[in-house]
């Protein structure tokens, strides 16, 4: 998932900045915005963009009760990874694995 800063919607600055995104994420979050998501068929795309919603509901959710969130560790995602056959960019998660 990458994320582009605040852009004006509908813009060429905004399409050049997720085009860019999109050669290594299939998502990109616009700031303040929506999302633009890729696939490999309409199914499989709209599932990854309702996961990608479905995940920023449960976080809105939590953060508002005053809560605060805690994730999955790092250790705990790169478990899901193995398992699941997935690759994930170590430059997201903690070296330490928290």
């Amino acid at each position: 998932v990458g994320v582009v800063p605040w852009m004006v919607p509908g813009s060429r600055d905004i399409a050049l900045a997720t085009s860019r995104l999109m050669e290594e994420f299939d998502v990109a979050i616009w700031a303040y915005h929506g999302l633009f998501c890729s696939g490999e068929d309409f199914d499989g795309t709209f599932g990854l963009m309702d996961t990608v919603e479905k995940s920023a509901e449960i976080v809105i959710k939590v953060l508002s009760t005053g809560s605060k969130l805690e994730g999955i560790t790092s250790d705990d995602l790169r478990a899901i990874a193995r398992d699941f056959h997935l690759t994930l960019p170590e430059r997201f998660l903690d070296p330490a694995g928290k």
